[in-house]
């Protein structure tokens, strides 16, 4: 077993087990009851954000508290254990944490994946699988991160699993400290000055850390980087200073009132954060100093007592409960909502977040009781760390995998799928059919001839790509420059560019074959979330604006021929005090500078935006698809702004397909026997490519 031999300090006696704590030594504080009340409020925050984030718009920093708590409780049992023996063994503190942390998450994870095939859709189950996998392994942060970074995954529900990634951002918290901790035991060893070498070096170490994380949390989040808010870098110096906090903290009797004013104005910055900040804010950025200081302001504050005191409520059997229940509520209530609002259909009511508010504190408190306790306190494991560490692992692999329960289940309904759109041919060669032709003559058939088989599947349709997307050239926000794709013939005097963000790349590979018939060299400039306008959309604008600009000059020095470009219609813009309707002069007045360029512009407007889920829709109704489909009226909305703007830009000729995704009242997922869209906006490619011969009816081969 690793262990680190330490220079002990003489500590005061311990105080006899169940003590009350207004009679414990303030240098050898044990039970901390307003840890407790810290933690119930830290998870009363985080549910009711996530079962009513109307009501609680910040609630989110709960889960801050809980980082604070953690670095300071952890850090504490390291410097108890170093100051008092000279050593601190590794095995036996991941241990510890196994007994503490795995019975009741593994218990959680187990449930989940098992239910899910019968709860869920099954477009959702690959993904509940591979989160469970992350989330039994502790990197469901950077599963997390993938998402964040991976535009296609934009539109991904959330799993039952997602809030683990603060679970696994503490494992990796724990599987570090201790080692910096060796780290500075080393040093301070060497230093040969005593117990004050040892706080020296931690306070380096630690400072060193924290001052890098929260450096690094700055960088990343006014980088807009999506991934900064479950990022270990981006979060470790808020479990580090609680570990600061730890390695600082003398308790003492003194200072009564201060410490009361001190608690107060610590859960004032908690309750102002939670109801002030917003999903909206950058986070964590500065943002996340209110929670972390607010936290250690509590901590640090101790037992208070006299005027001001909070203790009266602090001791409150169910503050107090709440506290020792809120890592399995913390477990239990994501679940219970994802299962609620499969269920439903919708997020709860009030009256209905009671019921499930409920249902949560009858899990957490029959987890905690049955399972969390039992497992944490037995004797057989506590006597030999390897038994716990081998339990662990075990259990692990077996939770892993039952990850195969909703991947197997997925794999079956596929391959059934997969043998139904066998029967559907969407090749240029077998004429006419299928996809958009089934809408060209006025009519729009769901099923070609009674044939009921879809392509894509509904599961693999998020990776129905299109060309422009496998060949990545695309720039998001956080790039500085982007990649142009050339398609074509790239010695050809015709030159046409697409221009704009993802809902003119999602036409490419029918641009792009067109190029390859006509003879066009095919340039495209693509932005993600960027529509190309002179006014740009209403939050992170500035990025747009830059892009823009770049392309508009790199269209200056290519001289195209013609320009195709497109948007997401529902993109609001900035009113910048036109006279007109935000966006309308921006785009009018871009195009008319394109035409006087010596450009003919060719402007596609928007799909009409699909159901939410649409995909899940599909696979629950495979057989009957139009229940699947939206109102036409309301999956239009703020799509006649492409109209207007063409008012005042009469050489902009303006593309609208609505029709081949739409009848007269609703909006279909399935035309022809092809599912319109891989997502919520974007169209599968191959759906995509059935619209080649109506954009080469809408754009000539050869332009003035």
């Amino acid at each position: 077993m690793t262990t680190a031999t330490l220079t002990p300090a003489p500590t005061p006696a311990e105080p006899a087990p169940g003590q009350p704590p207004a009679q414990k030594s303030r240098a050898t504080r044990r039970f901390l009851p307003e840890v407790q009340a810290l933690r119930a409020l830290a998870v009363a925050l985080v549910v009711v954000y996530h079962l009513r984030p109307d009501v609680l718009p910040g609630g989110y920093i709960g889960v801050d508290v809980f980082f604070v708590i953690s670095g300071f409780l952890i850090t504490g049992h390291m410097l108890r254990e170093a100051h008092a023996t000279g050593r601190l063994r590794l095995g036996h503190f991941w241990a510890n944490r196994a007994r503490r942390i795995l019975p009741a998450s593994l218990l959680v994870v187990a449930v989940v994946l098992v239910s899910a095939p019968l709860l869920l859709p099954v477009t959702d189950l690959a993904e509940v699988g591979r989160q469970g996998l992350a989330s039994v392994l502790y990197v469901q942060n950077w599963a997390l991160v993938g998402n964040a970074v991976d535009y296609l995954a934009s539109d991904t529900a959330a799993t039952p699993f997602q809030h683990f990634w603060s679970l696994a951002v503490e494992e990796q918290f724990y599987i570090l400290w201790p080692l910096v901790v060796l780290g500075a035991a080393v040093v301070a060893r060497r230093a040969g000055r005593g117990p004050r070498a040892l706080t020296t070096a931690l306070l380096v170490a630690f400072g060193v850390l924290v001052a890098a994380s929260f450096a690094w949390n700055l960088v990343s989040v006014g980088a807009e980087d999506p991934a900064a808010y479950f990022s270990t870098a981006t979060r470790l110096w808020e479990l580090g200073a609680g570990g600061l906090l730890a390695v600082t903290l003398r308790w003492t009797e003194r200072f009564r009132l201060a410490r009361s004013v001190l608690a107060l104005a610590g859960f004032g910055a908690i309750g102002v954060g939670a109801a002030t900040l917003t999903a909206a804010t950058p986070f964590p950025g500065t943002a996340a100093l209110l929670p972390v200081l607010g936290t250690m302001a509590v901590i640090a504050a101790g037992r208070t007592s006299g005027v001001g005191s909070l203790t009266w409520f602090v001791d409150r059997r169910p503050v107090q409960w709440l506290g020792n229940v809120s890592y399995s509520l913390y477990l239990w209530h994501f679940p219970v909502i994802v299962w609620f609002t499969e269920y439903a259909g919708g997020t709860p009511t009030r009256l209905e977040s009671l019921g499930l508010l409920g249902l949560m504190l009858v899990a957490a408190g029959a987890s905690y009781t049955f399972v969390e306790q039992p497992l944490r306190s037995t004797a057989w494991l506590r006597e030999h760390d390897g038994r716990s560490l081998g339990l662990a692992a075990t259990s692990m692999a077996v939770v892993c995998a039952l990850a195969l329960v909703p991947v197997t289940r997925t794999a079956a309904v596929e391959h059934d799928w997969d043998d139904l759109a066998a029967q559907i041919d969407v090749s240029p060669e077998a004429g006419r059919v299928h996809g958009a032709h089934a809408a060209a003559d006025g009519t729009l058939d769901v099923f070609v001839d009674g044939t009921v088989a879809i392509r894509p599947n509904p599961v693999t349709a998020v990776t129905d790509l299109e060309i422009a997307e496998t060949t990545p050239c695309e720039s998001d926000l956080s790039t500085e420059t982007s990649e142009v794709c050339e398609y074509g013939d790239p010695t050809s005097d015709v030159v046409v560019a697409m221009v704009g963000d993802s809902h003119i790349r999602m036409l490419s590979t029918p641009l792009a074959n067109l190029a390859e018939e006509r003879g066009w060299r095919l340039l495209g400039f693509f932005h993600n979330s960027c529509p190309f306008s002179y006014e740009q959309r209403a939050y992170k604008a500035d990025a747009c604006a830059a892009k823009n600009a770049e392309t508009m000059e790199q269209l200056r020095e290519v001289e195209p021929d013609a320009v195709i470009t497109s948007f997401l219609g529902r993109n609001p813009f900035r009113d910048t005090g036109t006279g007109m309707a935000p966006g309308v002069k921006g785009l009018a007045d871009l195009w008319n500078d394109l035409h006087d360029l010596g450009a003919s512009v060719y402007v596609v407007k928007d799909v009409p935006e699909a159901k939410e889920k649409s995909q899940a829709c599909v696979a629950e109704n495979y057989e009957h698809p139009e229940r699947c489909a939206v109102d036409r009226q309301k999956a239009m909305v703020r799509r006649g702004l492409v109209d207007t703007a063409a008012e005042h830009a009469p050489h902009a000729t303006v593309i609208d397909f609505t029709d081949f995704y739409c009848d007269a009242r609703k909006c279909h997922q399935v035309v022809g026997n092809v599912l319109v869209y891989r997502d919520r906006g974007h169209l599968t490619d191959t759906f995509a490519q059935t619209l080649q011969p109506y954009l080469a009816e809408a754009i000539p081969a050869r332009f003035p």
